[in-house]
């Protein structure tokens, strides 16, 4: 059955029509990844298309398919991303690490460009390593990339460390705790966006769906507001300056979840005259 459903999404993927986003799924192994946590996720991506977004007669997306990034190798993956960025299509990668970026900024971090990563998380990802690994996405990011600047929206205080929050400063890193990302301080957080955006050429969105959910499957207070999401996506895609959008899960509870299917469908209802990549 899998292979009938991998078969239909390549042949449905081709010589589609410009739309103002394009939606494809990422799989990557990164170090400590085990293999059948890898494999896991793959099936689980491969999949994720046929509930979030089925196919229509009048689609307001465009489909890129599924990539699998193994030993490195991301050639297709940075090929669709050029292509679809060339036909000014937003695109939205849904992977199942936040490293998948790594791969996508060379295509979309232009020299002459200050680029500005917004990340919607409980982590800052800063983690120290010589070689990627999971956790270390911005570290790599702001370090290779001069022109790059990171603001994390959602922070959770209680699992960071005082030398994590001294190498974010080192950086230059902004951010807002969990309890600063809220509903009730959404007016001063969009002025604190636009600001954020009106220094920045270019917008990279991340949005680690984990922190959508109840911490151990029982805790809401820590859980960030889906509508605060929505609201921070709409004000970035409508500035015009949005590259890409990373969603990132790794399993069917997070790909597949209601909060997910919320955010594709609040952005493929946006005005499209309003929502091509810069």
């Amino acid at each position: 059955m899998l292979s009938i459903f991998k078969r239909y999404r390549m042949r449905h993927n081709h010589n589609q029509p410009v739309h103002p986003f394009t939606l494809m799924t990422v799989c990557e192994r990164v170090k400590p990844m085990t293999q059948a946590a890898f494999e896991f996720a793959q099936q689980s991506l491969e999949l994720a298309s046929y509930w979030l977004y089925p196919q229509q007669s009048t689609p307001s997306y465009s489909d890129a398919g599924n990539f699998v990034v193994n030993d490195n190798n991301a050639t297709a993956f940075q090929h669709c991303l050029s292509k679809h960025l060339g036909l000014h299509s937003i695109p939205v990668v849904l992977s199942n690490c936040h490293e998948t970026l790594l791969h996508a900024l060379p295509i979309v971090a232009l020299k002459d460009k200050e680029i500005g990563l917004v990340n919607i998380g409980h982590r800052f990802d800063l983690k120290q390593t010589l070689d990627v690994q999971l956790g270390s996405t911005f570290h790599f990011a702001l370090n290779r990339y001069d022109n790059t600047r990171l603001l994390c929206l959602g922070i959770d205080e209680e699992i960071q460390t005082s030398q994590l929050y001294e190498y974010a400063d080192d950086l230059g890193v902004n951010w807002l705790s969990t309890d600063e990302y809220s509903f009730r301080n959404r007016t001063s957080l969009k002025s604190q966006l636009a600001s954020y955006t009106n220094h920045c050429d270019h917008l990279i969105i991340t949005i680690d769906l984990t922190a959508l959910m109840p911490s151990a499957g029982f805790d809401d207070n820590n859980r960030l507001n889906n509508k605060m999401i929505l609201r921070t996506l709409r004000q970035s895609v409508l500035s015009g300056k949005v590259k890409m959008i990373q969603l990132v899960g790794a399993k069917d509870n997070l790909i597949c979840s209601r909060q997910t299917k919320e955010i594709l469908d609040a952005l493929c209802e946006l005005p499209p005259i309003l929502t091509h990549a810069a």
